[in-house]
């Protein structure tokens, strides 16, 4: 029994052994603890992830701003040379005065105070003043100090000559500057804080740090001379943390200002002299060259910022600097910006170690142009009122047959404006582009004059004007290769071409109102483009129609931009984007072309033959398609960029008879005593021959074409009082040696001056004259054209 018993005591103990025992109270609190353990350890463990890691770079930079100080180097800008490598823009190494933000504000002056008085009496005894205490003790030192900062404002305002009150209004616009950059770069760190912590966002972290132009030295003077910068520099060492000299550049244009000597012994007789005029030219190719500027636009840095707006890192080394830059404003700085524009260097400072890194600055590229700015020089003296070619004589007027003056709508005496184009045949490049007047002319003009010649147009690439008889060879080959007229065709000049009436779409010489009746009679294509026959070229537009015609003016470049590399992008104040630099010209669409032709209109027809109705062009395009007649009906696009990939020649598929009738017509048009641009005829009745140029062979075509109504004698509020309708003067033309083929092309404008012949001629033969003196008509040419040696200076 004893046993059964104890047997089954066994089984009862073995059975009771296996069941689970529940956890106890102590069990759970341990397992909970280990789980918040674990859990905080895996947040630490994110959290050290997220600042090691992933915002790494972000606390690096804020920790490097305090240790780390950055110093930019300035990048040279590349220059802008002419064709034979004559300077045109280039930097200068120079020096800027720069004044810290903190001595601008007061703060400077503050901090050395504190520093004193903690000096003075020690931390332990600052620690316990109270806030009145210390504020009183920073105040009875800070006067020194204050006067101190007034004392180097004064010398900046007397090395800069700067009248009373512009330096502090330079202070003030500095610190405006900087506010308006602080609140920016502010507002989107506070954003980034925001959006990458929330409700732990330190806020009022960011409010009280000072950022990007805050910071930093701003430039109070620029450009200053070796003895003012080593005086200023003495001063920043001396009261180290208020003033500075940094090294600089300035833009430099030696063709600004130039002394000339104009040989005007060649001149006609009515303005010729034995004696040389004495010029100073202005502004020679400020059109083409360009401007630059050191103030920056929202657009800039919306572009190419140099410090990022969020994080203030440096990001772009030739980007743009908020508060200052140099950037090209117009011309060729402007459009080769991206080119011109280098790479600052930086130098960087570690403030724990001392070590010093630097990164050398890159200069900018160099532009090389196609023009000659000694033959761009040349020509600009032309339009001075030295010269006395651009302005109204009475020998350009003319006299009736009783020897009477005759008149005209604007006064003896009134200078011209103009443009004139030099294009070299065989590659397409621009020798010459004058504008007048150039830029500074037009800054030295009175508020009327600058009105009516608009000096801030380029007038040689982007005025358009009506073409007048000039365009009349380009009809003659647009006829020949539509197979509208044969070769050597002749056609009768009837004084007018229709019929039924006399009095419209007449020829030039045919007026029976006046009792004039002569005509030209059956003229072949050579002799009609030598005496301007408007009936012959009636005859031809009404043959082609406007829709061949229009076409064939687009082939030749109307309607399109010449691609010279000078056209640029302009954004609008509403916000649209225009093209600047280079103008398409007006041509009829082909939607008006064809319904002038369903309508049957003949007059809008042949007025295009002729050169007139909605039609306008510039006298680079003018240029352009003479050349093109030169190569034989070959296009090539013309350029200011001598770095320009070779052209891929059009050949537009015209006729050589056409070629030859065309270059024959031209030819007979300066060289045969009929032509119309042969001769002028002086006050005696004599008549002088305008381009007998020794070692040269010309070939050209006058134009007088219907300029848009002139407004005169205008009123302060800008109103004008009267409006003269007054034509502008063309020559457009060819040059070569005198046994060789055309190779340049020249295209010549006077506004409102007349007669093309008697105006724009004279200029035209002295432009081809100065071809020929700088070499670009032979040897001989240059040799026997040569004016005396004391003639043209360079700076």
């Amino acid at each position: 029994m004893a046993r059964m018993a104890s047997s089954g005591l066994d089984a009862g103990s073995r059975s009771g052994g296996g069941a689970r025992r529940a956890p106890s109270r102590f069990d759970r609190r341990i397992v909970a603890l280990l789980a918040l353990g674990a859990v905080v350890l895996l947040a630490l463990g994110l959290q050290y992830l997220r600042l090691a890691v992933v915002e790494h770079s972000t606390h690096r930079a804020n920790v490097e701003r305090y240790l780390v100080t950055k110093r930019l180097l300035p990048a040279p800008r590349g220059r802008i040379v002419d064709r034979r490598g004559e300077v045109l823009s280039a930097d200068r190494a120079s020096w800027d005065v720069l004044i810290e933000y903190e001595a601008i504000t007061g703060r400077w002056a503050h901090e050395m105070a504190r520093r004193d008085v903690q000096r003075e009496i020690g931390r332990p005894a600052w620690l316990e003043m109270s806030a009145s205490e210390r504020i009183n003790a920073v105040l009875a030192k800070q006067g020194m100090y204050d006067a101190q900062v007034e004392e180097i404002l004064a010398r900046i305002s007397e090395a800069g000559g700067l009248p009373a009150g512009e330096l502090d209004r330079r202070l003030d616009g500095i610190v405006a500057r900087a506010t308006r950059e602080a609140r920016s770069r502010k507002d989107a760190m506070r954003e980034r804080e925001l959006r990458l912590y929330g409700d732990d966002a330190r806020i009022d972290d960011i409010e009280r740090e000072r950022v990007g132009a805050q910071t930093e030295a701003h430039v109070v003077l620029a450009d200053v001379a070796d003895e003012v910068a080593f005086f200023f520099q003495r001063l920043a060492e001396e009261y180290p943390g208020t003033v500075g000299v940094e090294p600089s550049t300035r833009r430099v244009r030696p063709w600004e200002r130039v002394d000339y000597e104009l040989v005007r012994s060649t001149f006609p007789t009515p303005v010729r002299s034995t004696r040389p005029a004495q010029l100073t030219l202005v502004g020679v190719a400020d059109h083409l060259v360009g401007s630059t500027r050191s103030q920056v636009f929202p657009e800039d840095l919306a572009a190419r910022p140099l410090i990022d707006r969020a994080s203030g890192e440096i990001i772009d080394l030739g980007g743009y600097r908020a508060d200052r830059d140099v950037i090209g404003a117009t011309g060729i700085e402007r459009r080769r910006e991206a080119d011109l524009r280098g790479m600052r260097g930086i130098v960087e400072r570690d403030l724990e170690s001392g070590e010093e890194s630097r990164r050398d600055p890159v200069a900018g590229r160099d532009i090389a142009l196609t023009i000659d700015i000694r033959l761009q020089a040349r020509i600009q003296a032309l339009f001075a009122p030295e010269s006395d070619l651009a302005t109204i004589h009475q020998y350009q007027r003319g006299f009736d047959p009783e020897g009477n003056p005759r008149g005209g709508p604007l006064p003896l005496g009134w200078q011209l404006d103009g443009a004139v184009v030099a294009l070299d045949v065989a590659t397409g490049e621009i020798l010459a582009a004058v504008s007048a007047p150039t830029l500074a002319e037009g800054a030295a003009m009175g508020e009327d004059r600058r009105r009516l010649s608009n000096p801030a147009v380029f007038k040689p690439f982007e005025a358009i004007y009506p073409p007048g008889s000039i365009l009349k060879p380009l009809i003659l080959c647009a006829a020949a290769a539509e197979g509208k007229v044969r070769a050597g065709e002749a056609i009768e000049c009837t004084g007018h071409f229709f019929p039924e009436r006399n009095d419209a779409a007449r020829c030039w010489l045919y007026r029976a109102n006046e009792g004039r009746t002569a005509t030209h009679g059956p003229l072949g294509p050579e002799e009609a483009l030598a005496r301007s026959c408007n009936i012959y070229f009636y005859e031809l537009a009404d043959r082609l129609g406007p829709e061949r015609t229009v076409a064939w003016l687009r082939r030749f470049g109307l309607g399109a931009l010449p691609g010279s590399g000078f056209a640029g992008e302009r954004t609008l104040a509403d916000g649209r984007r225009v093209i600047v630099g280079e103008s398409e010209g007006d041509v009829p669409s082909p939607e008006d072309a064809a319904r002038m032709q369903a309508k049957r209109d003949r007059m809008g027809a042949i007025l295009l033959g002729i050169g007139q109705g909605p039609l306008a062009w510039t006298p680079l395009q003018a240029a352009q398609a003479y050349a093109t007649l030169a190569r034989g009906g070959i296009s090539i696009p013309p350029t200011i960029l001598r770095e320009r990939l070779p052209p891929t020649p059009v050949d537009l598929g015209i006729p050589r008879h056409a070629i030859d009738a065309a270059l024959g017509g031209l030819r007979d048009s300066v060289a045969a005593s009929y032509g119309t641009g042969h001769h002028i005829t002086l006050e005696d009745g004599g008549k002088e021959e305008l381009f007998n140029i020794p070692g040269v062979r010309v070939w050209g075509k006058t134009g007088t074409a219907t300029a848009p109504l002139l407004p005169l004698d205008s009123d302060k509020d800008g109103a004008p009082d009267a409006r003269v309708r007054t034509d502008h003067a063309w020559f457009v033309g060819l040059a070569g040696e005198s046994d060789g083929a055309p190779a340049i092309a020249i295209a010549v404008i006077l506004e409102n001056g007349g007669s093309g012949g008697k105006v724009a001629g004279p200029i035209a033969a002295q432009v081809i004259r100065a071809l020929a003196i700088e070499g670009y008509l032979g040897e001989l040419a240059q040799r026997v054209n040569e004016p005396p040696k004391r003639g043209a200076t360079a700076p």
